[in-house]
């Protein structure tokens, strides 16, 4: 395989998304330039733009790489045959799991998109609209019985704000307890069991 810069091409990407993230944290979407980045980086700017052709297409591929793009999955179910509310508990702990992995990062994007920068909206937006249309699909596919009435973009809407919520009130520290993992996880089955009555 070819070597860029004594770097395998991949970890070359990667020490890109590594310092992409480092530097924005410090100084902000706006505050880092590709100049910026192709310095701390030891690269010129045209072979940063070879790897990403924009600062949005920086952004999208931290967040793809940090997995917020992928399509959404329960990858630690509780085990036995689960209920609608089981499962439903358990996309939410997913969810909830994965934002609290990136805190960091999903800490920059809030701040930036309150700053009202214009690269940091325009991710923003993709990732929640992203982030609607998979909870729609699950909700139809996996539990109908939701979306009677409202319909699962409406189903959608509301969980997306949920969790949307739910992470502020740990970034506030308002969440409670001293493990924000077993919080989330107790919040995401209340959610569950407030939508399912039932079971």
């Amino acid at each position: 395989m070819a070597q860029v810069g004594g770097a395998v091409p991949g970890g070359q990407r990667q020490h890109i998304l590594d310092t992409a993230l480092a530097l924005m944290a410090q100084r902000g979407v706006a505050g880092t330039s590709m100049r910026d980045l192709a310095s701390a980086t030891g690269l010129n700017v045209a072979s940063l733009y070879h790897y990403f052709p924009s600062k949005q297409d920086l952004l999208v591929a931290v967040l793809a790489e940090r997995g917020f793009l992928d399509e959404i999955a329960i990858t630690a179910p509780t085990p036995g045959d689960p209920t609608p509310r089981v499962k439903l508990a358990d996309l939410l702990n997913e969810l909830l799991q994965s934002m609290l992995e990136v805190e960091d990062f999903v800490r920059l994007m809030l701040g930036e998109v309150m700053r009202n920068d214009q690269t940091a909206l325009e991710v923003g937006h993709e990732l929640l609209d992203g982030t609607q249309r998979a909870l729609e699909h699950w909700v139809s596919y996996d539990q109908p019985e939701l979306a009677r009435g409202p319909g699962p973009d409406a189903v959608a809407r509301m969980l997306r704000a949920t969790l949307i919520g739910l992470f502020f009130e740990h970034v506030a520290g308002v969440l409670g307890g001293d493990d924000p993992s077993a919080a989330l996880r107790a919040r995401a089955e209340e959610i569950a069991a407030i939508l399912h009555r039932d079971d």
